[in-house]
């Protein structure tokens, strides 16, 4: 008994050439033999002895890591029935297999076999070598990062925006830039209306965000530049309150009227040239006339000394703008008086030639300015004052004038219908939306001055006392006319800097209208009508239909639209629209003796009309 406790104390069994552990080994797993069936003695539990001194060993395994798993808890011995003789008792390893822990080290695990209790004549012991550990590495297809979308790009329908070496109108012109250009911006102005912004080349330069669409909030860029302090209210005199701001009483200003100052210049139009169409507080010398003549002070409104430059002309008459008078603009004037051939004057204008046709072909400007409204109003049904009013904003962009809308002031003249001025300004303003064009809104801007800036007879605006309409201070911003001068001015400041910026570089549209060869239609492109003869007129042009049988006029191009008149033999008339093709024809509109509608201009075989320059 003492000798087999003393064994369990640390005593070797084995033979003297086994080797002994050295300190820091992994403590080994040992199997204690368990006695056959039919004997009494009690089943032993393996356990891992805290000695190492004595404990016979085998050939360690590989090294293992800090998170080898730990030994077993000791238990306690149990009680053993003595046996006559004690000799080495013999073990048996059965199996090692590698066990993976967190760091991946070898583990072996023993298991216990029954064996007799008595001694063996031949000690038996295997020793399964773990396996060495190789580690696997899955290879990784290596990803690309997806860059960021640019900081902005330009518009889609923004081309030939202007990149700018400094925030502002006033800034010069660096280059064009194109629709859906990618653009990194690295600065803004305070009020997020400019940004600078870096193009993929490196360029430098600033842009209006209005025409961009931003990927970023602006807000977290550093403002790194500010516009040029240019005066964007309309004056008031102190204690007075101004309709609106320039921002809100001048809009629309687009690409649209770009395009048309393109196809302007292709029809001979002259860039450094505008024209008034309108009524009495358009043909008024209080409106524009004294700029011509010299006597304004601009005041704080400097900046606009440059635009009265630049529309000084002269006209194709050889006459300064601001001075000349209109064809298209009298007292008395309807919307439907200008598309009137017999108030057109003899001499200057064509047989059935329009007013308002008549002076865009002799004065050739580039922009016309347009105010109706004040007389429709007092009668007029609002239908026929919007068709009216269509139809010059139709013949204008035909004949590549940028029609500038002006919205008519308030008026105190008849209670019955003063009322009308605001259902015929929505007209005004649904127009100048639906066409996106320039539009002034006089009427905002007179409803902050006193008596809502009109002239004691309640229609017309007021004229200062000294009677000088283009003297820009407090107390002259007072008055109607001045205000509208100012208005004025202000608008073709902002077409000359976004529309007629490169007037004497810029590469018209088309060729001039000498140019235009049969098959050409408006705009310089292939007009093809599958029936129809080549075309041979234009808009403004005078033509007439050819001697015989009268030509019909309709309502819209088409051969199913309602008769409004027709046209005789040798009858001469306006282009005023089209070519549009329609049923195998080619129609035009046309303007007959204040006759208005459409025409078919032949067959295949025969023309119907003609040009009659």
């Amino acid at each position: 008994m003492a000798c087999l406790l003393a064994a369990l104390a640390g005593c070797s069994l084995s033979g003297d050439d086994d080797p002994e552990p050295t300190a820091g080994s992994t403590p080994i797993g040992w199997a204690t033999p368990r006695p056959a069936t039919d004997a009494a003695a009690p089943t032993a539990t393996a356990i891992v002895l805290p000695s190492l001194t004595a404990a016979p060993t085998l050939t360690p395994p590989p090294a293992r890591g800090p998170s080898a798993t730990p030994p077993p808890t000791k238990l306690p011995l149990p009680t053993l029935t003595i046996a006559p003789t004690i000799t080495n008792t013999p073990f048996t390893i059965i199996t090692a297999r590698p066990f993976a822990t967190d760091a991946n080290t070898p583990f072996v695990v023993v298991s216990p076999v029954a064996v007799s209790p008595f001694p063996s004549p031949t000690e038996t012991r295997i020793f399964v070598q773990p396996p060495t550990f190789t580690p696997v590495f899955i290879p990784q297809t290596p990803v690309s990062p997806t860059p960021p979308p640019p900081s902005a790009v330009v518009c889609p329908t923004c081309s030939l925006l202007r990149l700018r070496d400094a925030p502002g109108a006033a800034g010069s012109v660096l280059g064009y830039l194109d629709a859906n250009q990618p653009l990194t911006i690295i600065g803004r102005t305070a009020d997020n209306a400019w940004a600078q912004v870096v193009l993929p080349d490196g360029s430098v330069g600033w842009v209006a965000t209005e025409y961009l669409v931003l990927n970023i909030d602006l807000n977290v860029v550093s403002v790194t530049g500010a516009a040029p302090s240019a005066p964007t209210a309309v004056a008031v005199a102190p204690g007075g309150s101004s309709g609106g701001s320039a921002a809100s009483v001048i809009s629309g200003v687009s690409f649209t009227a770009r395009q048309i100052f393109l196809d302007g210049l292709a029809k001979g139009n002259r860039a450094h040239a505008f024209t008034r169409v309108g009524d009495s507080i358009s043909a008024a010398p209080q409106f524009l006339t004294q700029i011509g003549q010299g006597t304004y002070s601009l005041g704080e409104y400097g900046y606009l000394g440059a635009a009265i430059s630049f529309f000084s002309g002269p006209n194709a008459v050889g006459a300064n703008p601001f001075a000349a008078g209109s064809i298209a603009a009298h007292n008395s004037w309807g919307a439907d008086s200008v598309l009137d051939p017999a108030l057109a004057p003899a001499g200057v204008c064509r047989p059935g030639e329009t007013p308002l046709v008549c002076e865009y072909r002799v004065a050739k400007p580039a922009v016309a300015i347009i105010m109706f409204g004040t007389n429709d109003s007092g009668g007029i049904p609002a239908e026929t004052f919007r068709a009216n009013l269509q139809t010059i904003v139709q013949t204008s962009i035909d004949m590549g004038v940028i029609p500038v809308l002006s919205t008519i002031p308030p008026k105190h003249y008849n209670p019955a219908t003063d009322g009308r001025v605001i259902e015929f300004n929505q007209i005004i303003i649904a127009l100048a939306r639906g066409y996106d064009i320039p539009l002034i809104d006089y009427y905002t801007a007179m409803r902050g001055l006193p008596g809502d800036g009109l002239h004691p007879d309640g229609v017309h605006p007021s004229t200062p006392p000294d009677g000088v309409t283009t003297i820009f201070d407090a107390e002259h911003l007072q008055y109607g006319y001045t205000l509208r001068n100012l208005t004025a001015l202000q608008m073709l400041y902002t077409l000359w800097q976004q529309v007629l910026y490169d007037a004497d570089q810029a590469i018209p549209a088309t060729a001039p209208p000498g140019a235009t060869g049969p098959g050409t239609a408006p705009g310089g492109t292939v007009y093809e009508c599958p029936g129809a003869p080549p075309i041979r007129l234009r808009v403004g042009m005078t033509a007439r239909v050819t001697p015989g049988l009268p030509n019909k006029v309709r309502e819209q191009p088409a051969i199913g639209a309602a008769e409004v008149g027709s046209i005789p033999g040798e009858g001469i008339f306006t282009v005023i629209g089209g070519p549009r093709c329609a049923d195998g024809y080619t129609w035009w509109q046309v303007n007959y003796q204040g006759l208005i509608g459409w025409t078919a201009s032949g067959t295949a075989e025969e023309y119907w009309v003609e040009p009659w320059e």
